[in-house]
């Protein structure tokens, strides 16, 4: 049994991060099959040239593959299904995942149920397979998705629009390719809107109950260094140092979510993208600010080196105000990043807040809160955050 409070950190993940690295998808492909099942969104990745460079350099590594590439926002489980078929039946060795967040999940999802017996919705309600899965590498075009290097996917099910998590140890993949030359081509409101998703994951990282020596040092440095380069790709998005590090914010934030956990943006971004049009990066970055009000009094000295990492000036004043600070700073970002702070710019109906709440309670991560937090909270902050 894990001694109480010990820190299990566990990573079977290469990672490979670098401006150019997706060039290397070719051998290092090859050393898993000669064959592989590629999966993306292709009429977006074709549109930015991604998908053919990436055909192009498995092609010349000798890597033949099945493409399946229509791959939008939140699969049903049909589409799902559907690949876990094509998956058993081609005996599938490899799956290359290109793509953002649903990309990712439905391969890490699609990995672990093709090896086993059942249907994705049978693992979506809590079957447990064996832990074996086809391994994933893993080349996510967007950052700020904070389920990559993990043991579990989350996705919609479609019966009942819930997002849910599917989890085990095999889900990990094996190899995440991180290039932030592939980001240049993502409208300026991706790149932003995922940004302060970084950003509130790694402050929800550090304030968790959970969090340890591991996720602080990892977490803090990842606001620190998304706090103080967002705001260069609003005058240059070509600023390659910048969008670098802005990436390795991300990296450092789901390491440091391997012994911590997300919180309340989180759980209402996941709830409000389930039952509302709105993208769960742009419902985090509306409701952050707010989470970390109601935050505050429980967690003041880490809201201190918030406040420090983004640069805030707090001499000669108290802990408290020095906390609100932190908030202060999250805010200026919002404004200067032209990011709107209100659910009721996004079409959200205040008559669904009550139900989204009751979804967002049941996620198991928001019992690591550092203060509990009961339905009533989840609606008020987001009545909060409606108008």
């Amino acid at each position: 049994m894990l001694i109480p409070h010990a820190i299990d950190f566990t990573l079977p993940t290469r990672i490979l991060f670098g401006t150019d690295t997706v060039n290397n998808i070719g051998e290092i492909a090859v050393e898993y099959a000669n064959k592989a099942f590629l999966i993306t969104n292709g009429d977006t990745m074709r549109k930015i040239g991604l998908l053919p460079k990436i055909e192009n350099l498995l092609e010349k590594s000798g890597v033949d593959y099945i493409l399946y590439d229509n791959i939008t926002r939140d699969p049903s489980n049909d589409i799902l299904d559907e690949i876990i078929s094509l998956l058993r039946q081609s005996r599938t060795k490899l799956i290359i995942a290109l793509g953002g967040r649903s990309v990712i999940n439905t391969a890490k999802a699609c990995s672990y149920v093709a090896l086993n017996d059942g249907s994705i919705v049978d693992y979506l309600n809590g079957k447990i397979g064996e832990n074996k899965s086809i391994p994933v590498i893993a080349i996510p075009t967007i950052p700020g998705i904070e389920n990559v290097i993990c043991d579990y996917a989350i996705l919609r099910d479609s019966n009942d629009g819930i997002k849910k998590e599917i989890k085990n140890n095999a889900i990990f993949p094996k190899v995440v390719i991180y290039d932030p030359k592939i980001n240049i081509s993502l409208p300026q409101n991706y790149t932003f809107t995922s940004g302060v998703a970084i950003l509130s994951n790694a402050i929800e990282s550090y304030i968790s109950s959970l969090a340890n020596a591991i996720s602080d040092s990892l977490s803090l440095r990842a606001i620190e260094l998304v706090a103080k380069n967002l705001r260069a790709l609003l005058l240059n998005r070509d600023d390659i140092t910048a969008r670098s590090a802005v990436l390795m914010g991300s990296l450092l934030t789901e390491l440091s979510l391997l012994t911590s956990k997300v919180g309340i943006c989180n759980a209402l971004g996941l709830a409000l993208s389930s039952k509302t049009e709105i993208y769960q990066n742009i419902a985090i970055a509306v409701l952050l600010p707010h989470v970390m009000e109601f935050n505050l009094t429980v967690a003041p000295n880490k809201y201190v080196q918030i406040a420090r990492a983004f640069g805030e000036d707090i001499s000669k004043i108290t802990v408290v105000e020095a906390a609100i600070k932190a908030v202060e700073g999250v805010r200026k970002l919002l404004f200067d990043l032209k990011i709107p702070q209100k659910l009721s710019d996004y079409n959200v109906n205040n008559e669904d807040l009550p139900h989204i709440a009751s979804i967002a309670r049941r996620y198991n991560f928001l019992n690591y809160l550092p203060t509990p937090v009961s339905k009533e909270d989840l609606l008020n902050i987001m009545f909060t955050a409606y108008e």
